[in-house]
């Protein structure tokens, strides 16, 4: 079947009765080309045309079969191809006229036929109850994908019966690596923000009904922008360049539960997040976007975070390292390390993005990610299909709250089960790997741990300042009542030793 005839029943999906002039208002199609495929699709009856002259309309005629709904998938703007989906299976078809590089697990040549949503799409989605709370307006999983207008990366989800009004939009988008510290911003550590949030206690608590992030993860969000010269953070519906992760003392086990299930808080989580963000950036020199920390009622902060896949109007391609692997979202833990540095080095073949990587893995193992899973990670387009390691997200150390918890999310290996108390034989594994040779590997990794126990004692006197500032304290929780630069020396103490 023709695309203009594809694009035309797909209209009717969404709108059971059309004319001709309201059909050119949906599809930006000349006038002409909607007359000459409508009668064809008359002739074929699919459609039926009531009434006559001004007051003629067409209304769709269905088939057993022609039940499904047809996404446009575009990526940068340009059109990939068509995901279908409805009784209960999808399929994925590449357009004839794209001649770039193949989404990860959809082949050209072959029916792409899946029971379940594609991973590299599915993990674009958010997780859990905030799934759930978009399926409360939607039937399927696919349907969510035209909803997301902040999604990461660059990659789009249209209407197939709107894809007339994309086609001709291709950015000219400038390389990422010519403007990043434009789009990184520099950092300062503690990053207090005084401005008003014009956004209602309802949205902030996680009360409201709707879904307020286009973005995938558990963690309740919200998109944002931010205006510096009012002094105002303000929820984006459309083009968001910032994000907002708000405390919510309702929704506190973000992290795995205790052994007896019991759920915990985790206090200070913006300004944990805030710093460790802050450290890896300006002591260790990778990428990482501008965050900062913003008052939140009754104590405590919401954290603030820049986007690093957005510049201006422009969006950048990504992956996260669950969609390389081509897994779910919710097998994010299933994995171990060697697997995804495999992945990585499959995908990114620039040498210093490598050893970017090695040192993140080393930072991460010394603050006790413990919450580092696959989806914790990924890889930019930088143009051209020249991918780095993105810009880091989601740094945060349990450590801090929690003595025993597990170095790392994943496990180093399929045959290492292990989670904890990294040695450097463990640390050159990841590095080969990585393949980047002994010699190299024992420098960056030494050079890691220096770096970490020399300068990190510096945020713990910052946080010490800002404690006495602002008369912050962990206080009224599970855990303890001590404040949380202890929390951050105790952590440290037992790194050095």
């Amino acid at each position: 079947m023709n695309k203009i005839e594809n694009i035309l029943l797909e209209l009717f999906e969404e709108y059971p009765q059309l004319t001709t002039a309201q059909i050119v208002e949906h599809t930006a199609l000349a006038r002409r080309t909607v007359q000459k495929y409508l009668a064809k699709l008359v002739s074929k009856k699919q459609i039926e045309a009531y009434g006559e002259g001004r007051g003629r309309y067409y209304q769709r005629l269905y088939s057993s079969k022609e039940t499904l709904h047809h996404l446009a998938v575009l990526k940068n703007e340009v059109l990939i191809g068509k995901l279908s989906y409805g009784h209960g299976s999808y399929s994925f078809v590449y357009d004839k006229n794209y001649k770039g590089v193949e989404l990860l697990g959809l082949f050209r040549g072959s029916q792409n036929i899946s029971a379940d949503l594609y991973p590299i799409f599915e993990n674009l989605l958010p997780e859990y109850e905030r799934r759930n709370r978009l399926l409360g307006v939607v039937k399927e999983s696919a349907d969510i994908l035209s909803m997301l207008y902040n999604i990461q990366g660059d990659f789009k989800f249209v209407p197939y019966y709107k894809l007339y009004k994309y086609r001709s939009s291709t950015e000219k988008r400038p390389l990422w690596h010519t403007i990043k510290h434009r789009v990184l911003g520099e950092n300062t550590y503690p990053n207090l923000l005084e401005v008003d949030i014009a956004i209602s206690d309802e949205i902030l608590e996680e009360y409201s009904s709707q879904e307020h992030s286009s973005l995938s993860g558990y963690q309740h969000k919200i998109d944002i922008n931010i205006d510096f010269e009012n002094n105002k953070i303000l929820e984006a519906t459309q083009k968001a360049n910032y994000l907002m992760k708000p405390l919510n003392r309702t929704m506190i086990d973000y992290f795995e539960r205790d052994v007896n299930r019991q759920k915990r808080y985790y206090p200070l989580l913006a300004l944990n997040e805030h710093l460790f963000m802050s450290f890896v950036k300006n002591e260790l020199g990778l990428n990482v976007p501008w965050s900062a920390i913003v008052s939140a009622k009754g104590g405590d902060f919401h954290y603030v975070v820049k986007r690093y896949d957005r510049y201006k109007n422009y969006a950048y391609g990504q992956y996260d390292m669950a969609q390389l692997l081509n897994i779910p979202s919710d097998k994010k833990y299933n994995t171990d390390t060697l697997t995804v540095m495999k992945a990585f080095v499959q995908k990114v073949k620039n040498r210093e993005a490598h050893v970017d990587m090695l040192k993140f893995q080393v930072y991460a193992s010394l603050i006790q990610h413990s919450d580092f899973h696959a989806k914790n990670m990924g890889v930019l387009d930088v143009g051209k299909e020249n991918y780095i390691l993105a810009p880091l997200y989601d740094v945060i150390s349990i450590g801090v709250y929690n003595g025993e918890a597990h170095d790392l999310g994943l496990a180093l290996s399929q045959k290492r089960r292990k989670f904890g108390k990294y040695r450097v034989e463990d640390y050159m594994l990841i590095a080969n790997s990585l393949e980047i040779g002994k010699t190299k590997a024992k420098q960056v990794i030494k050079n890691t741990i220096e770096l970490f126990l020399d300068n990190f004692p510096l945020y713990i006197q910052k946080t010490i300042y800002f404690e006495n500032r602002y008369d912050i304290e962990i206080q009224n929780t599970r855990i303890s009542k001590k404040k949380f630069s202890a929390s951050l020396t105790s952590m440290y103490q037992c790194r050095v030793i």
